[in-house]
């Protein structure tokens, strides 16, 4: 496979793993359901009289590792992965053709359209949490071609068995309803705000490059950090890790509480309690059926 990769589309043999992803046991145990078994296993699938997913919308709060998780599906499935940003193309049908396009010449694959919500929302989407509070809100939309282009390529894909379209948004409620269809994005993971246990694993996955003090306690740090999201831990490990090279004004030795206390002051995070609220009344309120096989 020739690598192909611009600010737009990335092809390529995928390289994350689900051991490299912290915490999610029961999401990863979706993903490998609706995704891996699927593309590794079709006829086995087809002798069991089972249809597979004609693709799948996976959505959740912004940071939490949806294109991470839905590469090491990739992989562990043996296919390609081909990867369309959908927030760098709202202006760029040509790019949605031409990463579908790939998709139909490199299969088995996955294509995983980024931000779908971004480029196909329904008409007078509100992306408001609570007053004032717009977070995540894009600064442009896809434009009406994006959005037909969006639509007919995922309405395409949906009739190819070896290929599997996944749609990651961080607004379900936004996304135009056509996508939402059984025949088209048939079925539906959700990727919630870590929890206490998946935010030490997460922790533990940033931090295995690190010497940590004896006075470190990552189930701790896990407590002191509800409404982090994974992206806010990674910044936050980050943030530590400069912290204790400044203290020791050198070479990195080791990473102690207090530099993670310094940390927590600056780093904070992306989620309020309001909008995790928000997240867990959508995906209660949604139909069960589409989030199982």
């Amino acid at each position: 496979m020739h690598p192909h990769d611009h600010s737009y589309l990335d092809v390529r043999k995928p390289e994350v793993s689900f051991d490299d992803i912290g915490g999610y046991e029961s999401v990863k145990e979706k993903f490998r359901e609706m995704i891996v078994l699927p593309l590794k296993y079709p006829e086995a699938l087809e002798r069991a009289n089972i249809a597979p997913p004609p693709g799948v919308i996976v959505w959740g709060p912004l940071g939490t590792g949806k294109w991470h998780i839905t590469e090491a599906a990739a992989k562990e499935a043996g296919v390609n992965f081909i990867l369309i940003r959908g927030r760098e193309c709202t202006d760029s049908p040509e790019t949605i053709h031409e990463g579908f396009e790939l998709a139909r010449k490199m299969r088995p694959c996955v294509v995983h359209v980024m931000d779908i919500d971004w480029l196909a929302p329904r008409k007078d989407a509100d992306y408001s949490w609570e007053e004032g509070n717009e977070s995540g809100k894009p600064d442009r939309f896809g434009n009406e071609e994006t959005h037909q282009a969006v639509i007919e390529e995922v309405s395409n894909m949906a009739q190819i068995k070896d290929i599997m379209t996944v749609g990651s948004c961080y607004r379900i409620d936004v996304l135009d309803t056509a996508l939402d269809r059984v025949s088209i994005l048939g079925r539906k993971i959700y990727v919630p705000p870590p929890n206490h246990h998946d935010r030490a694993e997460i922790l533990r996955i940033y931090l295995r490059d690190a010497q940590l003090g004896k006075d470190v306690s990552l189930e701790k740090i896990a407590e002191m950090t509800e409404y982090y999201v994974g992206w806010d831990l990674e910044a936050l490990c980050r943030k530590a890790k400069l912290a204790a090279i400044e203290r020791s004004k050198g070479p990195l030795k080791d990473v102690i509480m207090d530099d993670f206390a310094e940390a927590l002051k600056a780093v904070k995070p992306w989620l309020t309690p309001k909008m995790a609220e928000i997240y867990e009344q959508m995906f209660k309120l949604d139909c069960i059926h589409k989030y199982n096989f």
